[in-house]
């Protein structure tokens, strides 16, 4: 088994890490205070492959051929180590491209990769509670309820649905443009244009229904891998990040005569983060490697990538927790002031853990049925 990068994995880490080094880091602070990602963001990020890359390029995107999940989860974690809302925008778009694009119809890839197209985004929602009020017909689907806070749907043209219609799973594409949007500024991710959408008996036509039945169960189950692996590797890069900053910091404060990074209690502090930061690392890359070998058809290689997903978030979410909240305390009081980047970092970690619902609570769930 080899676990070295070949060439083009090499250079896409090293792409990233360099975007990511000259201007994602240099933005982080002023996007936090903003609320909002530097008009920049799109162009420079556009210029290396961010927003299209899920796209087929027949339809004005990048993508000429399988799509690569590996590739992504090291992308991912380079970018966890800039800012968290920023990495959030240049990937919104992979989940609802790649959904379409292999179970939409030729109605919904025409609305979907037109937006994205023309520099539009969109988001992924999932219904994990089944607050919403779904309906199912002939004509498509009837939506009552509120979507969100989702990073994104700020701004988004459109929504990659993931719910229950008449207790049957389904996946649609919602048009934003059927529900009244509201954006919001969270305490995290706060580049990330937040947003939520109320639905009141939205019509989502047959056509952007992308899969009812067993067939959306097992749709959502991939869409749900690709996403966990991103979000796993984006918080390792967090991790990373928010204890390179408590090692620099414990390197020039001295007390006692000694710089505190000499200390064995923070010495075991940076250790644990780092062990655990380089742990989740390796569990997104397997689930990246795993959902890129998920063949159609095949329940258990469908299992077995989102089992790894599913795994690498669990763990991700608890190591990027403890990572930001040890170097806070490294900081000591300076890790509560802004002027200082782990109190962004510690504010950014909760909504690994969040997103698209419990990751425990679903794993209780699955291990039930199972048992059942």
């Amino acid at each position: 088994m080899d676990f070295a990068l070949d060439d083009e994995q090499a250079l896409i880490a090293q792409t990233v890490r360099r975007f990511v080094d000259k201007d994602v880091r240099a933005w982080a602070a002023d996007a936090d205070r903003a609320g909002a990602a530097p008009p920049r963001l799109t162009a420079v990020a556009g210029d290396l492959g961010f927003f299209l890359d899920a796209v087929p390029e027949a339809a004005g995107g990048l993508l000429d051929g399988p799509y690569s999940h590996l590739r992504r989860a090291l992308r991912g974690v380079e970018l966890g180590r800039g800012c968290a809302g920023m990495a959030a925008l240049l990937e919104t778009n992979v989940e609802p491209a790649l959904a379409v694009g292999r179970w939409g119809s030729a109605a919904a890839q025409a609305a979907l990769f037109a937006s994205l197209a023309a520099g539009g985004l969109a988001t992924t929602a999932r219904d994990a509670r089944g607050t919403l009020e779904l309906s199912a017909s002939a004509d498509g689907l009837r939506i009552s309820g509120k979507l969100g806070p989702l990073p994104a749907l700020g701004v988004a043209s459109h929504v990659l649905l993931l719910a229950r219609a008449d207790d049957e799973p389904v996946v649609a594409l919602v048009d934003v443009a059927a529900g009244r949007r509201e954006a919001l500024v969270p305490s995290g991710w706060r580049a990330g244009a937040w947003g939520t959408l109320a639905l009141e008996a939205a019509a989502v036509p047959a056509a952007m229904v992308l899969a009812r039945g067993d067939a959306a169960a097992a749709a959502s189950a991939e869409i749900l891998t690709w996403y966990k692996t991103s979000l796993a590797a984006r918080a390792a890069g967090v991790a990373v990040a928010a204890m390179a900053h408590a090692r620099t910091y414990a390197t020039e404060r001295v007390q006692f005569g000694q710089p505190i990074g000499r200390f064995e209690s923070l010495l075991r502090l940076r250790d644990d983060a780092d062990t655990g930061a380089a742990a989740v690392r390796l569990m997104a890359l397997h689930a990246g490697w795993l959902a890129d070998r998920i063949k159609d058809g095949d329940g258990a290689s469908r299992a077995a990538a989102h089992d790894a997903a599913s795994r690498a978030r669990v763990l991700a979410g608890d190591v990027v927790d403890r990572a930001t909240v040890d170097a806070v305390q490294i900081l000591g009081g300076y890790g509560f002031v802004n002027d200082y980047p782990v109190e962004k970092l510690m504010r950014d970690a909760r909504a690994f853990a969040q997103l698209l619902g419990d990751e425990r609570f679903d794993r209780i769930l699955d291990l039930r049925a199972q048992e059942a």
